[in-house]
């Protein structure tokens, strides 16, 4: 029976192409990975300048109430006492007493201007809103944690600066609490945080967070 002799030259040159074409493909596949990853960050990052901007928008559009004139206090008037010629008849005089001049009006204060509101779509009133709905979630399940034990959220595919601080307020600080996320935590995060439906699912918060929570713990609860 005829086989193939490992060590003559055809026979090595082939298995040496196979071998680069092999690593060609791990390292093509590789690169793709890591491209689609970059483009989902970035695509996150322009999703959030985009919401950043609206807000920035809304929150110019907000009218502000215009400060009342000041009103002036009108100058009093003074009547001058008038004179009257005295009557010749009899050699007497006639008294002339003063008029009595009118009371001054009382000042007149200027109203206090009216104190802008602050508008609806500015960065604190946001978080403001999406704090007030804390209660909302299940941190018995999540676990609790604060802002001196904060990890960098940011480290997660998809999570930039204005999000971390949307989970700060709602008191989401650590990789632990991400990654303890079951669906109905995530579906409800992702309503009071008003994030695109899914997006959290899709970015794969939760394994990432166990990722990075295992790297800085190693392992640790």
């Amino acid at each position: 029976m005829f086989g193939l002799d490992p060590l003559s030259r055809p026979v090595a040159i082939s298995e040496m192409l196979l071998l680069l074409a092999f690593a060609a493909f791990v390292g093509w596949l590789i690169a793709r990975l890591i491209l689609n990853s970059r483009v989902n960050g970035l695509r996150t990052e322009i999703a959030e300048r985009e919401q950043e901007l609206a807000d920035c928008r809304r929150a110019k559009a907000t009218p502000v109430a215009p400060a009342q004139p000041l009103k002036t206090a009108a100058a009093p008037v003074v009547s001058v006492a008038q004179t009257q010629p005295i009557a010749p008849a009899l050699e007497t005089t006639t008294v002339v007493e003063p008029a009595i001049s009118a009371p001054l009006p009382e000042p007149v204060l200027p109203e206090e201007p009216a104190l802008p509101q602050v508008a609806l779509g500015s960065e604190a009133a946001v978080l403001s809103r999406i704090a007030s709905r804390a209660s909302e979630l299940n941190f018995d399940r999540i676990g609790r944690a604060t802002l001196a034990e904060a990890d960098d959220l940011k480290e997660v595919v998809g999570i930039g600066p204005f999000l971390e601080r949307k989970l700060h307020s709602l008191g989401i600080y650590t990789f632990r609490q991400v990654a303890n996320f079951t669906k109905e935590d995530i579906d409800k995060v992702n309503e009071i945080i008003e994030f695109f439906p899914g997006r959290i699912e899709r970015d794969n918060w939760v394994g990432q967070s166990k990722v990075f929570h295992e790297k800085k713990y190693n392992g640790k609860a």
